[in-house]
């Protein structure tokens, strides 16, 4: 009877102890320096395609794993806006950053704009610690603004701006503003780079800045010195080897951060989203990858300080309703196939732009061999089914067509943004390698949370975007009220 007591008690201390492992640990330490990463739309099938094609690609000399999936902590978390089931940016931004749900479009704002919503950043930024915030999109973008800007509407980008001069953070990080000047406000503010020079700021394109100008300025801004026209850093699958990445800037953010006091560092890989948007596999895989290059960074700093560090990995939502299997390809794929996409499909539609000016009558035939070329999309046209080219012929034809506003519409509706040709060829090699997309929007699926370091066991499980932040507070000690 007694040895029967001693197994029951025995197995219920087993049980307390494995429930605590992802429940609250005893006697817990206190989170000095924390990493929130944010992939923009990024759900478990953008990561699972990220590590499908680094296995299937040897020649690229990379091994399969990417740093986020060696997180010893993994959760789900639900998307959801006040007002919507599948959210948006604003939304889903403002949720992981005040851990408050609102409604579309909104930042930093209650549902009904009658209330500030202050972030996690804000509550670290004014209880003593360090603040960052970086992202491979422009900083005024929905994501980052969530951490620091009061909005009803995320396309108020120069008020945006604005707001992020009055944060009082230590560093920023992005391809740059959107409407600095005002250009575009209905009520402009001033020029956001005089301000901010008044105000201590210091704004840069060099990676690199010395301690004395870290001991003179309040904040440094850093920006790209080649954005694109959108004020973001290029498309990793474009980058020539000597354009800025997500791990460059994350780098640069732990340089200026670091310190005694501690720090929150939020850090955004917004373009994840954006060629989920386009539906471009290829794109969504590179940007995934260099996501994973900056996470790594921040494990490379928490193998330094393993006891004070906390790193947390999570998505606003997913894009695209992404799979690897399509109903074309059923059972098969061949991931491999993607490496043969050498640029984005943002860059394609301008190739294709130059290449028909250039050779406005160009045969299909002609037309045909620049597209599927090495240094485009390596693969044989002939290679091509009879659907495939019969849809290929057709894009070229609506291309070089005369359009009538009937005809814009339907090639919106079936081309969405893009020139036909070439989001044609992309939807071809996306087919072939057996990647399926659902939407050309967001989606509602849960989306993954990844932690590692002091805390970690706080992220198990099923949770609400409105968790997290909340969770981070109370391992960093730091008040939300």
């Amino acid at each position: 009877m007694k040895n029967s007591i001693k197994i029951v008690a025995l197995f219920l201390i087993l049980l307390v102890l494995s429930f605590n492992s992802c429940n609250n640990a005893v006697n817990q330490p206190k989170a000095k320096f924390v990493f929130y990463f944010i992939g923009d739309g990024m759900g478990i099938q953008q990561i699972n395609a990220a590590q499908a094609f680094l296995a299937s690609n040897q020649e690229l000399k990379r091994d399969s794993s990417l740093s986020i999936t060696e997180f010893p902590v993994v959760g789900l978390s639900t998307t959801y806006a006040h007002n919507r089931y599948i959210t948006g940016s604003a939304a889903a931004g403002t949720a992981l950053a005040s851990g408050v749900k609102t409604s579309i479009n909104t930042l930093g704002l209650n549902h009904n704009h009658t209330d500030s919503l202050f972030s996690i950043a804000y509550y670290a930024n004014k209880q003593g610690f360090s603040v960052g915030v970086a992202t491979s999109v422009s900083i005024d973008h929905a994501t980052p603004a969530a951490f620091y800007a009061y909005q009803p509407s995320r396309k108020l980008y120069h008020e945006i701006a604005h707001d992020l001069l009055n944060s009082n953070y230590r560093f920023f990080a992005s391809g740059g503003f959107i409407d600095p000047t005002g250009s575009k406000s209905a009520n402009p503010l001033g020029d956001v780079f005089i301000h901010g020079s008044e105000k201590g700021f210091y704004f840069t394109n060099n990676l690199i800045v010395s301690d004395s100008i870290k001991n003179s300025y309040s904040t440094i801004v850093y920006s790209v010195p080649n954005p694109t026209s959108s004020s973001t850093l290029k498309y990793q699958i474009d980058n020539t080897g000597d354009d800025v990445t997500l791990k460059d800037i994350t780098a640069m953010g732990i340089d200026v951060l670091n310190g005694d006091e501690g720090f929150f560092f939020m850090i955004e890989g917004g373009k994840i989203d954006w060629s989920c948007h386009d539906n471009d596999a290829a794109s969504v895989i590179h940007e995934v990858i260099d996501f994973s290059n900056a996470i790594q960074v921040a494990v490379d700093f928490y193998n330094k300080y393993p006891t004070e560090t906390l790193i947390v990995i999570t998505a606003d939502h997913e894009t695209g309703g992404m799979s690897i299997g399509n109903s074309d390809m059923r059972y098969d794929s061949d991931i491999s196939l993607l490496a043969k996409q050498r640029v984005s499909l943002e860059m394609l539609d301008q190739k294709v732009r130059n290449f028909f000016e250039s050779n406005p009558k160009a045969s299909y035939k002609q037309f045909q061999n620049f597209i599927f070329s090495d240094s485009i999309i390596s693969i044989s046209g002939s290679s091509l089914t009879d659907e495939q080219s019969q849809m290929m012929r057709r894009a070229y034809e609506q291309t070089l067509g005369a359009k009538s506003s009937d005809d814009k519409k339907m090639i919106q509706r079936e081309y969405g943004n893009h020139e036909p040709t070439a989001a044609t060829a992309i939807a071809i090699l996306n087919q072939n390698a057996g990647i399926g997309w659902s939407s050309y929007s967001h989606t509602a699926s849960p989306v993954p949370v990844y932690a590692l370091g002091v805390g970690q066991e706080k992220f198990c499980g099923q949770m609400d975007n409105t968790d997290i932040p909340k969770r981070i507070a109370s391992i960093m000690g730091i008040s939300m009220e």
